[in-house]
């Protein structure tokens, strides 16, 4: 019987790698310290003796963080995982509304109801060719005879960088029209009243205006008074070097013929206290665009048409343009749910145009 020698072994090794047959020699050596799987190289790229095993799914993320110091990247968990939360936690919170520190004073004023035809009765030519013969007449202030009302811009005092003539020049140039709407919409209330309006003018560099502050008037009409007040703040004057403060003066005063007024539809009266009973609602459409624009105002018409029994099969907006398309279409939503009384003759529908007017009284007037 033969014994378990070492050198025995170590022959048949020999001979076996002659043969070329290292495998058998391998399995009949015997087994090293260190596993041969790892002295076999198994990719192209070996691993570094340092590299950190595959992280286990049951391995707590604490483990891995305290073993591997020095790691350049941070654990995938630490990456990922922590803002989840917080991240989540913002985008289901809905957005807190806006909440006006004090409610606005707005001024609210109407026209009697009237025919579509006649919504542009001031920008009819007839009315001035009719009067052209009487231009050499001298009208009621003393001077040639003018049908139209008086729109006098003066800049007394400016400083800064624009002059006080400067601002004056361009004042009277974009002024005037915008002016000029406004006080004609109160004319058609009072076609007696005139005064003067004076503001204090924050003007930026561009020319743009920063603040039209009212210090004083003689106009006993608040919607006239907020309306040019606002047009004011959305002049552009002249630009100067640098940011300039002006007095402005804005004077109107009557034509030598009254503005043409539209002529109210039958029953108007009772019609405009029935779309009056809205107002309410109105004011809140208002009040909720300015506490997002707090410059938002102006004309808006609204046309109607009605059944003979009172009911509104159709408002839409008219030809002006509110500043505000979020007022203009709640204002729609609240009179399209509107009762209004029987206004149409026979079995005919009726048309015609409602004519609102919004200003904000700014806060420190307010008080």
């Amino acid at each position: 019987m033969l014994s378990r020698s070492p050198v025995r072994p170590a022959i048949a090794c020999a001979v076996l790698a002659l043969a070329s047959t290292s495998a058998l020699c391998a399995a009949a050596s015997t087994p090293p310290a260190v596993p041969p799987v790892a002295e076999i190289p198994i990719a192209p790229i070996p691993a570094p003796r340092k590299r950190l095993p595959p992280l286990p799914e049951a391995t707590p993320r604490t483990t891995v963080t305290t073993t591997t110091t020095t790691t350049m990247v941070p654990p995938l968990a630490a990456l990922t995982v922590e803002p989840l939360p917080h991240v989540g936690a913002t985008e289901i919170m809905p957005a807190a509304p806006t909440v006006l520190s004090s409610p606005p004073h707005i001024v609210l004023v109407d026209e009697l109801p009237f025919r579509a035809s006649h919504t542009h009765a001031r920008e009819l030519p007839e009315h001035e060719h009719e009067h052209e013969h009487h231009s050499k007449k001298k009208g009621r202030h003393g001077r040639p005879f003018h049908p139209a009302p008086g729109i006098v811009v003066d800049i007394n005092d400016a400083t800064g960088g624009a002059t006080a003539a400067d601002l004056q020049r361009t004042g009277r140039n974009v002024g005037y029209w915008p002016f000029r709407h406004c006080y004609e919409e109160g004319l058609r209330r009072d076609q007696h009243m005139g005064g003067k309006v004076e503001m204090d003018l924050a003007v930026a560099p561009g020319g743009g205006v920063d603040r039209a502050n009212i210090t004083g008037a003689t106009l006993h009409d608040e919607s006239v008074v907020l309306c040019v007040a606002r047009e004011a703040a959305h002049l552009a004057l002249t630009p100067g070097e640098s940011a300039t403060s002006a007095k402005m003066e804005l004077t109107l005063s009557t034509g030598d013929e009254p503005v043409p007024e539209p002529h109210p539809i039958p029953h108007a009266e009772d019609l405009r206290d029935a779309l009056r009973a809205s107002w309410p609602a109105v004011k809140q459409c208002y009040a909720g665009a300015l506490a997002k624009h707090a410059d938002d105002g102006g004309r808006l018409e609204l046309r109607f048409h009605v059944k003979p029994n009172g009911e509104i099969a159709e408002v839409a907006e008219g030809d002006t343009r509110f500043g505000d398309v979020e007022v203009t279409r709640c204002v729609l939503g609240v009179y399209r749910g509107a009762k209004l009384p029987g206004v149409a003759h026979g079995s005919h529908d009726a048309s015609f145009v409602y004519a609102l007017h919004l200003e904000a009284r700014p806060e420190q007037a307010a008080k």
